[in-house]
């Protein structure tokens, strides 16, 4: 008998109970979650091609320095041959970097735009898996729009080049991934 109250006490909550409510999801947090993920999966891969390149045992030698980049940063390729763009910026994370590039832009007197857009290097074309020109300058982001984008870990770092932002790999001088069109055309 105590089984079949059981039973018949279970069906009824079973029954009666109401389908689980999930919360709803900050979208904007959900890009930004999704992007670290793919910045720790690229960070992973990383870590494993980087253990397979021998470091460099004098750092005063700009040439030994040089060898190393350029090995690290052909072994990272190597590893990512499918590599593209939006692969790390890509899906919704990519249209918040541009409204919070265009926000930023907004913000900029006349002179301020002006000026950046004298520093960024001109008719230069970059890829994912290249390296980044050794001939050009290395454009930092401008510190008011580096404080609104997403931290990086150490070896990763933001530039902006003609209208693209980049993600680059420091120690391999690499372009991990390439968003097009974030400033307004010259």
């Amino acid at each position: 008998m105590v089984r079949t109250l059981l039973v018949r006490g279970l069906t009824v909550f079973a029954i009666g109970a109401a389908p689980l409510q999930h919360p709803p999801v900050n979208p904007f947090a959900q890009s930004m979650a999704d992007f670290k993920s793919r910045v720790n999966d690229y960070m992973k891969l990383r870590g494993e091609v980087t253990k397979k390149v021998p470091e460099i045992k004098e750092t005063g030698d700009p040439a030994k320095i040089s060898a190393r980049e350029q090995a690290l940063g052909r072994a990272i390729a190597n590893a990512r041959p499918t590599a593209k763009p939006g692969d790390v910026f890509g899906g919704d994370m990519a249209v918040y970097l541009k409204q919070i590039v265009a926000e930023d832009w907004k913000s900029r007197s006349p002179a301020d735009r002006k000026a950046l857009l004298s520093e960024l290097p001109k008719g230069v074309n970059v890829d994912v898996n290249q390296p980044y020109p050794t001939t050009l300058p290395l454009v930092s982001v401008p510190a008011k729009l580096l404080a609104m984008l997403p931290m990086l870990p150490d070896a990763l770092e933001y530039r902006l080049i003609e209208r693209h932002f980049l993600l680059r790999d420091r120690d391999a001088n690499l372009v991990i991934d390439i968003l097009s069109g974030v400033l307004p055309q010259r």
